[in-house]
């Protein structure tokens, strides 16, 4: 499961105490980082694979699955398309398409690194626990 960093407490702290509208969309993402982003990081810390068909894939408000203190989103696919991507070691969630949005939460692949090469798939459920 996903883990929160400060950024997406906050967030979460803003929208449920505050005056901060809610996200319609979030975005989801892969990293090539090495190791996963500390609880700290923001999308500066966020190193992600770059052209050849990569793009962040919006997950919209309302359609995740809230089971007790997790959240559950429909599996997503991202496609390596006209060159590779190296080694991916996990995904992140973010509230925009690129890097002036806020980090929520991240989580390192259990097996990582994938090596994408062109033609590649890499498989996402992103899962992200309340509790």
């Amino acid at each position: 499961m996903a883990k929160w960093v400060d950024e997406g407490e906050t967030r979460v702290a803003q929208i449920l105490f505050g005056a901060q509208a809610v996200d319609a969309t979030l975005y989801l993402g892969l990293y090539t980082n090495t190791t996963e982003p500390a609880e700290t990081a923001n999308l500066a810390a966020i190193t992600e694979p770059s052209g050849n068909g990569y793009a962040r894939i919006a997950l919209s408000r309302g359609t995740w699955t809230i089971t007790a203190d997790h959240a559950d989103y429909a599996q997503q696919t991202f496609t390596a398309s006209g060159g590779n991507w190296g080694n991916v070691y996990g995904y992140f969630i973010a509230t925009s398409s690129d890097g002036t949005g806020k980090l929520l939460c991240v989580e390192q692949f259990s097996t990582a690194p994938f090596n994408v090469n062109d033609g590649d798939s890499v498989k996402v459920t992103p899962k992200i626990t309340v509790a």
